[in-house]
Formats: C-alpha cells, structure tokens, sequence
C-alpha cells in the first residue's frame, strides 16, 4: 500500500491494518530510486505475505538492498533473518541491538516473559541473523538518493533507534514503537523498558518538530506529528504515563 511517493506498507499484523501475519509490526519499504531499504521485518511468521505485498507494490527484490531494525523485540526484527536470506540485505541495527539480533536471544529481546504470558505462542522462536552495520545516533545511512539519520530513542526498549529525514521538505521520522498517533506509548512490564527513558526520548522528539510519523503500529500521521508527539510529552512532563496503545 503506497502511503507518499516513497513510502509503502508492506507489512502490518494486529495492531495496525492486519494486511500480514497478527504477529508483524508495520513493514515498512523506503523507495530511493536507485535502490530501496525495509524498515523493521516483522515477526518471520508467514513473511511470504509481506513479500506478495512488495511485488504488489511494483518493487523488484534485487533493488532491496537495506533492512533498517529499529529495536530487537519479535514483532520487529524476527523476520530479519528471512530476508537477510532471501534478498541478502544489509542488516542494520543499534550497537547495543547488534549483539542479541545476532545470537538469537530471546531473554535480551524479551520475548521468554512474552512468550509465558501468551503474547508469543510457545513454538516462536528469534532466528539469529547477522548484523551487518551496527549504528548509533547521528549515523548516516544513505537508501539511493535518501539520506537518513540515526536517532537514539530508547524507553520503549534498550537498543531502540528511529530514522529520520527530509521528505519532500518536511521532517519525517520511522519510529518504531516509541510514539503512535494520538500521542499513545507502548509502556511493558519487560526488562528493557524505562518510563525515565522513555519521558527524555518523548522530549527529544518533541524538540525537532516532527511532520510525518511512520509509527511501528497503527496509522502513520501524515501531517503535523508534533501534535501527536506533544501529548506524550505533556503527560510525562506532568509526571503522569500517555496512554498505551
């Protein structure tokens, strides 16, 4: 599904448009012309779904040079290894990611506390995939003619980063499961995730003014995001928690 001139959904399980498995995250295919680059995996269940939607779409495999993770949790990097196989991508994560992608870990990544509250079923497993390129803030990642930016943003998780950049002279952002439409977090009783985090990367975010947000779950918000981001903000800045999606 074709959301701006260089952004398509390929990807989107329970939480958003349900066009894949329930398990995935929303995929995201970034179109630099010259070459194009996934955001996030998905969950590696049934990814044949999300590659039917990439053909769908118009894109050739051998242009999709690029997986860009935004953090390790299931949902989002699972499928990694598929298409890592399949399309042989540069995997890209966070430094801190890099190490649990690349084992396989499922305790660093959280999916055994997931798992044993039903989140996950029983058989999911996290097929450890290599990590290419381990970036941290204020990388550069060139996808043919786009440049995007490296922005730590943990909270949600350890080892989370978002991308950023100019879309048509507007600030866009891929960010995961830090910020959704209506200003909805994703705060879980796991290991990784830290309100206090969380509070300094919301107000990270609300300082750059950002358009166009490509939330890792729901709708993408297509104009005046700041908006969205600004009530996650004033409710930590009040010390209370924004609403979980």
């Amino acid at each position: 599904m074709k959301i701006t001139p260089h952004v398509h959904m390929v990807g989107s399980g329970r939480h958003g448009l349900q066009m894949t498995h329930l398990i995935d995250c929303n995929v995201y295919l970034l179109d630099g012309g010259s070459e194009c680059a996934l955001i996030d995996a998905g969950g590696g269940v049934e990814p044949e779904r999300i590659e039917a939607n990439i053909a769908a779409a118009g894109i050739a495999p051998e242009r999709i040079k690029k997986l860009l993770l935004t953090h390790a949790h299931g949902d989002h990097a699972a499928g990694a290894r598929h298409f890592y196989n399949r399309y042989g991508v540069e995997v890209i994560a966070a430094a801190e990611a890099a190490p649990w992608l690349e084992s396989g870990d499922m305790e660093k990544n959280s999916l055994l506390a997931a798992m044993e509250v039903g989140i996950y079923p029983q058989f999911y497993r996290f097929p450890a995939c290599p990590v290419v390129r381990a970036v941290t803030e204020g990388d550069r990642i060139q996808v043919g003619e786009i440049e995007l930016t490296v922005l730590d943003t943990p909270g949600h998780s350890r080892g989370h980063v978002s991308y950023i950049w100019d879309e048509g002279g507007s600030k866009a952002i891929f960010a995961g499961d830090v910020i959704f439409a209506g200003g909805k977090v994703v705060i879980q009783s796991t290991w990784d995730c830290s309100i206090q985090e969380y509070a300094a990367t919301t107000a990270k975010l609300h300082g750059l003014g950002i358009d166009t947000l490509y939330a890792g779950h729901g709708a993408p918000v297509l104009k005046e995001a700041y908006r969205h981001i600004e009530k996650a903000h004033d409710c930590f800045r009040r010390l209370d928690i924004p609403p979980n999606l």
